[in-house]
């Protein structure tokens, strides 16, 4: 057993995390956010406290924010105090960490002193900053974006928030005067080549994988911009082999279909071109009817003007009637004039609107089931897995949990192991394979039992 859990261990350093950028010169893409965050460093280090003493990164997961904010503290030499806003989010435990932090002279990791006056700081990163869940009476999860906003007001200390989604931490008012005090960096997806280039490659090159560029492009193509899932999706099909084929490839699923449907559906709502939402729709290779019902559910959210509302739902009518037709006739040349009046939604507007908050998906309540469901494994194993990875519940869940349940579906010895280590339950071996071979898996893991219980 103590062969296998060192196997393990082995197995799952995360190349994402081995490779991850250590300088701001190794970051790929978003150049001009860089030099921003690089001028920005560079005042604090010439001992002139920039006007804005708080960045946020915003962007979608994997798109390096994390990266750059430990490049950018190792290139200038600073100590950090990192915190995951979901773990630590009322307003005493962030002034007990942040706020102190912020406020003195510091030591490194090693005990040497950091003084301020050689340019030497402390950099205050707070992780998933919109999950700042404002609760009211007694649960304990209040003024944590208050108390973000008194540290970011007396810092002595450079500051980074880190988001997915800023509409989350600026809404309200106490959001409004977060804005003011912070400069926001936008971080942008990579395109599939800067990955598979840039990324991929170079990782291919220093494991000794021979792998043909154009399965790198779709390993990268497959990611939907985001670097980790690149990696992790490279670091499963590499597993156990020195060489990467096209037949490979069918171990890895389709990205979410939700979050090309969402994406579409947004820049449809947001634009006022036609022309644009018309190539926005021939670009995402999705049913028709769904997105239809995406706009469909969202519209009276966001056009808030009852004439746009009723042009924007007179063109959904006009899309439905040439669905109809399509479904009853088999005549897939209609599906040209569904796409015209979906973009149509984007011109039935005569008002610029933004996004009052996140879309809803059309079935919101059983989408809502199904992810709760997900959400209650997923931390159970993630928390079993924390343990053994030394890391906290949400980096395991965050950085480490999709891999391993790659490779947990893919090698059956690798499942029983970790099914008897984890004192994994029948459900949960169900959940991380999607329902397959679990009676293999069970089967399986009661044999390793049995020579446990003998050899002890």
């Amino acid at each position: 057993m103590f062969i296998y859990i060192l196997i393990y261990r082995v197995i799952m350093i995360e190349w994402a995390e081995k490779y991850r950028p250590k300088s701001l010169k190794d970051i790929v893409g978003n150049q001009d956010a860089i030099q921003k965050i690089r001028e920005w460093g560079e005042s604090w280090k010439s001992g002139n406290i920039p006007k804005k003493k708080a960045l946020v990164f915003e962007g979608k997961p994997g798109v390096g924010k994390t990266s750059t904010a430990l490049a950018l503290a190792n290139d200038f030499g600073w100590g950090i105090i990192e915190l995951n806003a979901s773990d630590i989010r009322n307003e005493e435990h962030i002034k007990e960490i942040a706020m102190r932090g912020s406020l003195y002279e510091t030591f490194s990791d090693n005990g040497d002193f950091l003084s301020s006056k050689e340019g030497k700081r402390k950099l205050i990163i707070i992780d998933e900053a919109d999950n700042l869940y404002e609760g009211k009476g007694d649960s304990g999860d209040r003024g944590g974006r208050k108390a973000i906003i008194e540290t970011v007001k007396v810092t002595m200390q450079p500051v980074i928030l880190i988001v997915n989604d800023p509409y989350e931490l600026f809404k309200g008012e106490q959001g409004q005067v977060l804005r003011n005090l912070v400069e926001e960096i936008k971080f942008r997806s990579l395109n599939y080549k800067q990955i598979s280039s840039s990324i991929l490659k170079m990782i291919c090159a220093r494991e000794n994988i021979i792998v043909d560029r154009n399965i790198l492009d779709r390993i990268a193509q497959k990611s939907g911009g985001d670097v980790r899932a690149a990696i992790n999706d490279l670091q499963m099909l590499a597993q156990g082999k020195k060489t990467i084929t096209e037949k490979d490839l069918e171990n890895l699923g389709s990205r979410d279909i939700v979050e090309n449907i969402y994406s579409a559906t947004l820049n449809i709502i947001l634009s006022m071109s036609m022309k644009t939402s018309r190539e926005v729709l021939n670009s995402v290779d999705e049913d028709p009817s769904l997105i239809m019902q995406w706009i469909d559910e969202n519209i009276a959210h966001e056009y808030l003007d009852t004439e746009d509302l009723s042009r924007a739902f007179d063109y959904i009518s006009d899309a439905n009637l040439y669905l109809g037709r399509i479904r009853r006739l088999q005549y897939y040349g209609f599906l040209s004039y569904v796409y015209d009046f979906l973009a149509a939604v984007s011109i039935a507007k005569k008002h610029k609107y933004g996004i009052h908050g996140k879309l809803n998906s059309p079935d919101f309540l059983k989408a809502m089931a199904q992810r709760k469901r997900s959400k209650d494994y997923r931390d159970i194993i993630s928390q079993k897995l924390s343990k053994i990875t030394h890391q906290s519940q949400d980096s395991t869940n965050f950085e480490f949990f999709e891999i391993f349940m790659r490779i947990f579906r893919n090698d059956i010895n690798f499942a029983a192991w970790n099914t008897v280590i984890l004192n994994l339950s029948e459900e949960e071996i169900e959940f991380l394979t999607g329902n397959e071979n679990v009676e293999k898996i069970l089967e399986k893991s009661k044999d390793i039992m049995k020579k446990m219980g003998n050899n002890a």
